[in-house]
């Protein structure tokens, strides 16, 4: 059963791998305390425009895939506030058509790292997902985080919904799993494809907008993030979210390969059946630890363990290895 943000209890361990930039996946666009990160793969690979993942921290389309989720709770009525609303960890086109057309309109942000070839949703902000990073590819910090925030006009009282142009390639979900760290409670990620939205008549515009300048006051959530103890001692789950063969070449001793392809189909997540059956292998009383070698299509797998009510926690491979020399 999905489960509801304002008991979000999962935590997500993502980490950077050492494998090549071979990794299988998207060929599309790609994408708190501080960490270390694999900054410059994931620099090559993201800022200089060909993108396999967006990058995780280090340690401080709707389609078939959507039938099975009956445990998220419904968007809000359109016309009615948020601030006092669980909201689900999606929202489709329909119902963001509704919010739009209510008195309480979400942030909607977009937050593939290359601007898209056409029209944007209208009132649409940018917010990259390389902006989160420094230049060498580590995280930002949690004053960074919230400063970038507050320049793009997000407040942590927002209702945000986040969008961009490839669901496979990380950004929405390494986005969606940043606000959460930060503390931020009403954050959903678009469901379909600009298909979908056109089809639910969403106006569109040419251009991005910008919002008034806002301070962002973040509560961190600082147990999303695990340490070599919690992997090295046991205590969580290993999964290896990258393709088999990268998962063959080398990973954490004990690990449990789930390519993250495994878990989505028509550009979103699979449902809950699929989903139940594919971490088949994993017990859902201990934690998890999901990584990859970046960690956008890692927290894909992260994201989905969330949905199932699992307790996932973020890693990096750079500090597995550091503990390893």
């Amino acid at each position: 059963m999905r489960c509801k943000l304002a008991k979000y209890g999962a935590l997500l361990i993502v980490v950077v791998a050492l494998a090549s930039s071979a990794e299988a996946g998207c060929s599309c666009r790609g994408g708190g305390g501080e960490g270390t990160w694999d900054g410059p793969a994931w620099i090559e690979a993201n800022l200089g425009g060909s993108s396999d993942e967006a990058a995780i921290s280090s340690g401080t389309g709707a389609g078939s895939g959507t039938e099975d989720r009956t445990g998220a709770e419904a968007a809000p009525e359109a016309g009615t506030g948020v601030d006092d609303e669980i909201l689900s960890t999606s929202i489709a086109s329909e119902e963001l058509q509704d919010r739009l057309e209510g008195d309480s309109k979400p942030v909607i942000a977009y937050v593939s790292d290359t601007p898209i070839q056409g029209t944007y949703i209208e009132g649409s902000i940018a917010l990259p997902s390389k902006s989160l990073v420094q230049a060498n590819g580590s995280l930002k910090s949690v004053d960074e985080l919230a400063a970038v925030l507050g320049n793009a006009g997000i407040s942590e009282d927002d209702d945000l919904v986040i969008y961009g142009d490839c669901f496979s390639c990380g950004d929405f979900t390494f986005v969606y799993w940043i606000m959460k760290y930060l503390g931020h409670q009403n954050v959903q990620i678009l469901e379909g494809t600009e298909g979908d939205w056109d089809a639910t008549g969403l106006p569109r515009t040419a251009a991005l907008t910008t919002r008034p300048a806002a301070t962002y006051s973040p509560d961190p959530a600082t147990e999303l993030l695990a340490d070599y103890e919690d992997v090295a001692g046991g205590e969580v789950q290993v999964v290896d979210a990258r393709a088999a063969d990268l998962f063959a070449a080398g990973h954490i001793g004990g690990a449990i390969n789930i390519d993250y392809n495994r878990v989505v189909e028509n550009d979103w997540i699979k449902g809950d059946s699929a989903l139940t059956e594919i971490f088949v292998d994993l017990d859902k009383d201990r934690p998890v630890a999901v990584y990859t070698k970046n960690g956008g299509q890692a927290s894909i797998v992260w994201y989905a363990l969330m949905l199932l009510g699992y307790d996932a926690r973020l890693y990096t491979w750079n500090d597995w290895l550091g503990h390893q020399s």
